[in-house]
C-alpha cells in the first residue's frame, strides 16, 4: 500500500496522471496532512538532486515545505545533498534486473532523507525556525510588473527566485540594478536581502536591507521587517527584539501588529 501511494505521487508531480486522477488525487493530498507532507518532501527532493521545477507552487505553500526547503540548503542539508545523490549515481549504475522491483529510485532516497531531515529539524536546527516560516509570506513579497525592459527584467528575477533558482534570480537583479541607474525600485533589496539570507550570508543579508531602508522609497519600513525576520532565522534573538521595536514606535510601518505579536513570543 506504501509503495502505490509513492508511486501514486511520482505519477502526480510527473503529470501523467489522467486529469480526473489529479483532481481526485488533490482532493486526497487536501483532507490528509501527512500525505500532503510527503508530497512535499518529494517535490523538494527532485527540485534539489534534479533541478526540477513545478508550474503551480501555491498549493504546496506552507510552513513544512520552507523548513523542508532552509534545511536542504544548509551546510547540513548539502551533506544530506551528496549522500543522497551518491545513493541516486549508484541506482542509476545498477542494471534494471538488480534494481529491486518493488522501490523505485525515491522510495529509496525518501526513506533514508525523512530520518535524516527531520533528525536535523527537531534536533539540530534553529528553534526559532518555526516561528521565521510563520511570519515570513512569499505571497506578500513585491512584484514588477511593467513594459518597460527594466521592470521586465526584476519579473523575470523575481521569477526565478520563486522557483528557488538563486543564482540566476541574484544575478538578474543585479543587472536590472546596473541598467536602471536612478529610478531603480528599491524593493529588489527586499529580494536580494532574502536571497543572501537563503545563502546563509547574514551580513550581505542585512546590507541590502539596508539600502532599502536608507532610501526615499514609501516602503522603506519593509526594510525593518525583513531585517527582523533575518536575525530570527540566523538565532539573533537581541537583533530581532531590537528591530521590532523599531518597527513599535511608528504604528504606520510596515507589519506594525505582526511585529508586536511576533515581539511577544521571543
Amino acid at each position: 500500500m506504501e509503495e502505490d501511494i509513492h508511486k501514486k505521487i511520482e505519477a502526480y508531480l510527473s503529470k501523467t496522471m489522467t486529469e480526473d486522477e489529479m483532481t481526485r488525487f488533490e482532493k486526497d493530498i487536501a483532507a490528509n496532512t501527512e500525505l500532503k507532507e510527503e508530497v512535499i518532501l518529494y517535490k523538494s527532493l527532485n527540485h534539489h538532486l534534479t533541478d526540477t521545477t513545478y508550474d503551480d507552487d501555491s498549493f504546496f505553500d506552507s510552513a513544512y515545505k520552507k523548513e523542508i526547503d532552509t534545511y536542504i540548503r544548509s551546510e547540513e542539508g548539502e551533506v544530506l545533498k551528496k549522500k543522497l545523490l551518491k545513493v541516486k549515481e549508484e541506482y542509476l549504475a545498477t542494471s534494471e534486473k538488480e534494481k529491486p522491483k518493488t522501490r523505485s529510485l525515491y522510495y529509496m532516497l525518501s526513506a533514508a532523507a525523512v530520518i535524516i531531515v527531520l533528525f536535523g529539524l527537531l534536533f539540530t536546527g534553529n528553534p526559532n525556525t518555526s516561528l521565521y516560516n510563520d511570519y515570513y509570506q512569499t505571497t506578500e513579497l513585491p512584484s514588477f510588473i511593467s513594459r518597460s525592459d527594466d521592470k521586465t527584467l526584476a519579473s523575470k528575477a523575481t521569477s526565478y527566485f520563486k522557483k528557488g533558482d538563486l543564482d540566476n534570480s541574484l544575478s538578474s537583479f543585479k543587472e536590472y540594478i546596473q541598467s536602471t541607474g536612478k529610478d531603480l525600485d528599491p524593493r529588489v533589496y527586499i529580494y536580494i536581502g532574502l536571497i543572501y539570507s537563503e545563502k546563509e550570508n547574514l551580513k550581505e543579508a542585512i546590507s541590502q536591507f539596508d539600502l532599502l531602508e536608507k532610501s526615499k522609497s514609501l516602503d522603506r519600513s519593509r526594510a525593518l521587517w525583513y531585517k527582523a525576520l533575518t536575525y530570527l532565522k540566523f538565532d539573533k534573538i537581541s537583533e530581532a527584539k531590537e528591530t521590532l521595536e523599531r518597527i513599535l514606535k511608528d504604528s504606520t510601518n510596515y507589519k506594525y501588529i505582526e511585529a508586536k505579536e511576533l515581539l511577544g513570543k521571543l
